[in-house]
């Protein structure tokens, strides 16, 4: 009986003072329909991949190429390799539905509720202010959500060094007479003679060989002579294309995943990027947190599902280490502040003004 007429006490003083509780989303009663929900928010990162892809062309001429040049190193198959080159890290803030709580106004209550103020997505920016002070007011990381961005395909030709097929001509008595066909070696061998023309005259170029004047157009003509010759070159030791293309993957990190690797894509040698379900090397990432919560003790699930009086949720955010990985090699690293990597807690709003950091969900300002 005792024990009875003690709870009875201290839930008519609970409201008495009570203006309003705030209580986890999921344990609100359905029938109040005079409060308000709101969400802290949660960080989603952005990786950009700038992806580098490298098609290796055969020469046409490649099988000659260590019996004419001399040469070993040429391409010998048509092939594409793909290569990370950069990875941009970025980070935004967005309602997290795990972090979405009701506050309700004590019926008994004479007192209103206090004036609240949220963001477009309902994350809570302040409460018991009618505006927010322009010097206060922390801006919200957003960023734009884009699709694959592919670069154009470039056309790779190599230079023709005569036509295969057979080609008339009249003889100085007026009969036609037909050329003989040409083999492929036969045509490798022309490439090598102009390769050979075209160094010698390079040669006699720079050297000044043949008396002549050209002033400084000699550079634009020794320009146009290399280039001429690499590309009789390429017959024989192919050609190399490059492009580049940008990939975005977004990733929503999660509590259970501090301080382990999570695999986010995979680099494959055919396909380039995928995403982590493909095939290839796996690209990692990993969130190395500080321990800065190590003094302070976590609340119960009991005390996070219970209604509190009076109070509202806020975030302790934890800093942490960012790092993309492939294999051994470590493609990006960056120092962030993620908000759900930390724990909740309650701060008392009565007779309060208080003002949340947006993209944390942490108290910045309490002004009584």
């Amino acid at each position: 009986m005792k024990k009875l007429f003690l709870i009875f006490t201290l839930l008519a003083s609970f409201s008495l003072d009570a203006q309003y509780v705030t209580t986890f989303a999921k344990n609100a009663a359905e029938s109040q329909d005079d409060g308000f929900f709101y969400y802290l928010p949660r960080n989603v990162l952005k990786l950009e991949f700038t992806i580098e892809q490298t098609d290796y062309y055969i020469g046409p001429y490649a099988e000659f190429a260590t019996k004419l040049l001399g040469i070993t190193d040429y391409i010998k198959e048509n092939k594409t390799e793909y290569n990370i080159q950069n990875v941009d890290i970025q980070i935004n803030s967005e309602p997290d539905p795990d972090a979405v709580y009701y506050v309700a106004p004590d019926e008994k209550s004479k007192e209103p509720m206090p004036n609240v103020i949220f963001d477009y997505d309902g994350i809570i920016l302040a409460l018991g202010y009618d505006s927010i002070p322009i010097k206060q007011k922390i801006n919200r990381n957003t960023f734009i959500y884009n699709d694959l961005s592919t670069c154009n395909e470039q056309d790779v030709s190599f230079i023709s060094v005569i036509c295969d097929s057979e080609n008339e001509s009249d003889d100085e008595e007026g009969e036609k007479r037909t050329a003989k066909k040409l083999t492929k070696e036969d045509s490798a061998n022309v490439a090598f003679a102009n390769i050979v023309k075209l160094r010698t005259a390079y040669f006699e170029l720079l050297s000044g060989y043949q008396e002549v004047a050209y002033g400084n157009g000699i550079t634009y003509m020794a320009d146009g002579i290399k280039h001429l010759e690499n590309e009789y070159l390429s017959l024989f030791k192919g050609k190399i294309s490059k492009k580049y293309y940008k990939k975005t993957i977004y990733v929503t990190p999660s509590k259970n995943q501090m301080n382990v690797a999570v695999s986010v894509a995979k680099l494959s040698n055919s396909d380039g990027l995928l995403d982590a379900n493909g095939k290839g090397e796996t690209v990692k990432i990993q969130y190395e947190c500080r321990n800065t919560l190590s003094n302070i003790n976590q609340m119960s699930d009991n005390d996070k599902s219970a209604g509190h009086v009076n109070k509202v949720f806020y975030r302790l955010p934890v800093t942490t280490n960012v790092k993309l990985t492939l294999g051994t090699r470590v493609l990006a690293e960056k120092q962030l502040i993620i908000s759900q990597f930390g724990d909740v807690r309650l701060v008392s709003t009565k007779n309060n003004k208080i003002l949340f950091n947006p993209n944390t969900g942490i108290v910045i300002s309490i002004i009584k």
